[in-house]
């Protein structure tokens, strides 16, 4: 195997990771540290090709923190909400310097509540954009398409 294959392979076990640490983090109810994963980052919903739309924020923890808040129902002590985010079909592509990549992956979201029982709530796309900051694989855009919604009267505190 060579040199720049290792580095590839390496790069792709890092982004995926950090993809999956947003899914653990989220479904703890960790919000704080959600807003900090994106604290360098392009944050916001998009389209079904990508293109932003409506309010995006642009390397803004305090922004995506408040997005959070405003969306997410906690039930709980702690609070939680409930959910489990599903990661899948995650393609990743690595620039060939090894230090930028993008990555499209497919979401479903979970939820289960006193009042309502275990189903998927949200299903959609990820479209994601990372860069190597001091040393570490880092998200420079989240971008969220919504293709399918469920009974999200457990999960959402406003409409999406």
């Amino acid at each position: 195997m060579t040199a720049a294959a290792v580095a590839r392979l390496v790069a792709v076990e890092a982004i995926r990771d950090l993809a999956h640490r947003y899914t653990h983090l989220v479904d703890e109810g960790r919000l704080e540290a959600v807003a900090e994963l994106f604290s360098r980052a392009v944050y916001g919903q998009c389209d079904g090709h990508g293109t932003p739309v409506g309010s995006v924020r642009d390397s803004d923890p305090a922004g995506v923190l408040g997005a959070c808040r405003s969306f997410i129902r906690m039930h709980g002590t702690p609070p939680r909400p409930r959910t489990k985010h599903v990661v899948t079909n995650l393609r990743v592509d690595i620039a060939d310097d090894h230090r930028t990549a993008t990555s499209l992956s497919y979401f479903t979201v979970l939820q289960q509540t006193d009042t309502l029982a275990l189903q998927p709530i949200l299903a959609g796309r990820y479209f994601d954009a990372f860069a190597v900051i001091d040393g570490e694989w880092t998200f420079t855009q989240r971008l969220t398409c919504v293709d399918l919604t469920g009974d999200l009267s457990e999960h959402a505190t406003r409409a999406l």
